[in-house]
């Protein structure tokens, strides 16, 4: 009989006589009082009929037999925020939204009775709730309303300007969604993900020049913000490929393109003063020709390396600053140049493949990286371009990630490559290095220069080992046999059979010369690790000694973990001391040529190779030897040309600077009065550039040799 009355009483509110319904609920409830639906679809009826009260009673009882009854906690919220009975309502939403929360239209309830109690900032909370369920749905306009609702209700919000910016994204209502995230970044101007949203939404109008520009931004936030990265890097894609067409418009005529694969020629055969007349001729008559103005530099910079090869450094600089003058000009005309987006290459000008050099990959990124964090360059955002084939050591590269844009998928170098040979920094990483006041200077000098002011602001190491290559670098070590509580320092020695060259074979020196000092570190209960590549003169067997480069345990990890854990490396001047200094490593250099190549760490110590003259029947002094002529050079024949015989460190000089170090190290060193002014009248001696840059010190027992030019023939 109940079934009846409550079906009946259903049928009744269905054609809308409610009064009807409401008698028939109420019989059924006679019938059979513990059947909630009765009571809580009473309580509809009721509430149709605005009988609120009537409709609360009914509610309340469906809830007391029925505790799980979602709807009714709802209709019971409901019916008493019409009663304006708010504290009630907003627990009853809250209960409803307990028992089920994929209801949209609970939160919006809530979220609208909060409102009338002025709890304005949780109301929009359960505004935004409700319209991420909407975007799971897509019902964009709906979760549009509601994500503008809350903003309305809490303007400082952060996260709802980027939801509503992709909910209108979605609706295609570009222009109000970039509003909305220039909204949002206003609020929260710290946030990358604003930035790169915005970006999206400026290159999906074909805005790429402010696209870039908030990528920009974005990255400078965050520098792991892979969307970004990948979002300018295709819109510079876009870029390059609409200077392609550009060209494909403007190309040259016949005689002008004859002219310029002249040049091209000449430059091949290295006649770079007729290139230089060719270029000119090219662009006297196309005055608007890139291609031209790049090859006219190119040549500058190649007469700029033979001159420095020749040790003539003042027209060497000449000519390097004349090409970058004409790069530069033409660079500033590129629709990208004021965005400071600026381009590391795979090669320079000379077309030398720097990757494949572990010196520069060190201590060229180290130094353009802090130039740029003291202020002195301008701040850009780098690009390297890294084929994998060409890098010397991807471990190491890979640690650079965090300070520069590196892209080494093939498809993407080539896509770039139009647009960064017209966007190089190549005033900041060539071998000559413009300073914060403009000077341009040798890389040896700007080193030491830099590092200086690095050490002043106490600024620590731009890299530290990550903890999984310090774990199985030590796993390796113990299985060469080197204790996991061991010290133990890296031995490079300089030879030329991985460069196979004999131009710069003055910065070589011979293994066996290193032996006393190798056994004094041994005495002191270190371990030697022999660093290099098998090419190198194998070593005899010595206690505490591993010839690492001659074992299946070297590899590109492994060399930065040795560099960066090792207590210091004893080497001589080559690219692999640069290593350890990226990870605030002291370094011991022995056999250093030129003076100018000494180490740049405070902590550092070195000694030079000694220049003897035969024509003079005399060693250079310190001063000469630190002369425009030789100030940096590395050619052996030219040394040779001119009668100068570099002369190696003995066993017992490499020896007393190792132990010098290891007293430092444990704290046992006290230089005297006299020591100190040697090393001070030392590194006032001039340079080429005026006073020296020297941070190292220059090994006391070796200074105080040498100072004196009645005790050896040498003086300052």
């Amino acid at each position: 009989m109940t079934a009846s009355y409550f079906q009946a009483a259903n049928q009744l509110r269905q054609e809308g006589k409610l009064e009807e319904a409401i008698a028939s609920y109420r019989q059924a409830i006679e019938q059979n009082p513990n059947f909630y639906l009765s009571h809580h679809n009473l309580g509809e009826a009721l509430a149709k009929l605005d009988r609120w009260d009537e409709a609360v009673t009914s509610y309340d009882r469906a809830i007391q037999l029925n505790p799980n009854s979602v709807w009714s906690y709802y209709n019971l919220g409901e019916a008493l925020a019409k009663l304006c009975r708010w504290d009630e309502a907003i627990a009853s939403y809250h209960r409803a939204i307990e028992l089920s929360p994929d209801f949209y239209t609970f939160y919006t309830s809530l979220g609208e009775a909060l409102c009338k109690q002025g709890r304005r900032p949780e109301a929009a909370t359960f505004y935004c709730q409700a319209a991420e369920f909407l975007v799971k749905q897509q019902r964009w306009d709906e979760a549009k309303n509601c994500y503008s609702q809350a903003i309305k209700l809490n303007p400082s919000v952060k996260d709802d300007y980027p939801n509503l910016a992709e909910t209108l994204t979605k609706q295609r209502q570009l222009e109000v969604a970039i509003a909305t995230t220039s909204k949002s970044i206003d609020i929260d101007p710290d946030s990358a993900e604003s930035y790169c949203q915005l970006g999206n939404l400026l290159a999906q109008q074909n805005r790429r020049i402010e696209a870039i520009e908030s990528y920009k931004k974005a990255l400078a936030l965050n520098f792991d913000l892979e969307e970004a990265h990948i979002n300018l890097v295709n819109l510079l894609i876009d870029q390059a490929e609409i200077d392609e067409a550009k060209q494909k418009q403007n190309k040259p005529c016949l005689e002008q393109e004859a002219l310029f694969n002249l040049g091209n020629l000449l430059i091949q055969q290295g006649k770079l003063e007729e290139a230089i007349e060719i270029y000119n001729r090219a662009i006297a008559l196309n005055p608007n020709w890139t291609e031209a103005y790049i090859k006219l530099a190119e040549a500058h910079a190649k007469i700029s390396w033979n001159l420095w090869d020749l040790g003539k450094l003042d027209e060497s600089i000449s000519s390097m600053e004349q090409a970058i003058d004409i790069y530069n000009s033409q660079m500033e005309t590129h629709t990208l140049s004021n965005l400071g987006i600026r381009f590391i290459t795979p090669e320079y000008f000379t077309n030398w493949p720097w990757l494949q050099a572990i010196g520069q990959l060190a201590c060229t990124i180290d130094l353009y990286i802090k130039m740029g964090i003291l202020g002195w360059r301008p701040q850009y955002h780098t690009i390297l371009l890294a084929p994998p084939e060409q890098v010397i050591n991807p471990c190491l590269l890979n640690y650079w990630r965090r300070y520069l844009h590196i892209i080494t998928d093939h498809s993407l170098i080539v896509r770039l490559l139009p647009v960064a040979k017209k966007l190089r920094c190549l005033e900041y990483t060539l071998f000559y290095i413009k300073l914060s006041g403009r000077q341009m200077v040798d890389t040896s000098y700007a080193v030491p220069l830099v590092h200086k002011q690095w050490e002043a602001e106490k600024q620590p190491p731009l890299l530290t080992l990550s903890p999984l290559d310090y774990e199985r670098g030590w796993c390796y070590l113990q299985d060469l046999g080197v204790p996991k509580n061991a010290w133990f320092i890296c031995l490079h020695v300089r030879e030329s059979g991985f460069h196979s060259e004999a131009v710069s074979s003055y910065r070589n020196a011979d293994i066996n010369t290193y032996r006393l000092a190798i056994e004094s570190i041994v005495a002191r209960g270190g371990w030697v690790i022999r660093m290099g590549d098998p090419t190198m003169k194998q070593m005899p067997p010595m206690r505490q000694v591993i010839d690492y480069a001659r074992t299946e345990a070297k590899s590109d990890w492994m060399d930065i973990f040795l560099c960066a854990s090792c207590r210091f490396l004893l080497g001589t001047n080559s690219g692999l001391s640069y290593v350890p200094a990226i990870f605030g490593v002291p370094c011991v250099l022995t056999n250093i040529w030129p003076i100018s190549a000494s180490p740049y760490q405070s902590q550092d110590l070195f000694i030079p190779k000694l220049a003897w003259s035969e024509v003079e029947n005399r060693y250079l002094t310190f001063e000469e030897a630190l002369s425009p002529k030789f100030f940096f050079n590395l050619n052996s024949k030219l040394l040779y040309s001119w009668g100068i015989k570099v002369v190696d460190n003995t066993p017992e000089e490499i020896n007393e600077l190792v132990l010098e170090m290891l007293d430092r190290l444990e704290g046992k060193v006290q230089y005297t009065e006299e020591e100190e002014a040697l090393q001070q009248r030392f590194n006032s001696l001039p340079t080429p550039y005026g006073l020296s840059a020297f941070n190292s010190r220059i090994g006391r027992s070796f200074l105080h040799n040498y100072h004196c030019v009645r005790r050896k023939p040498i003086a300052f």
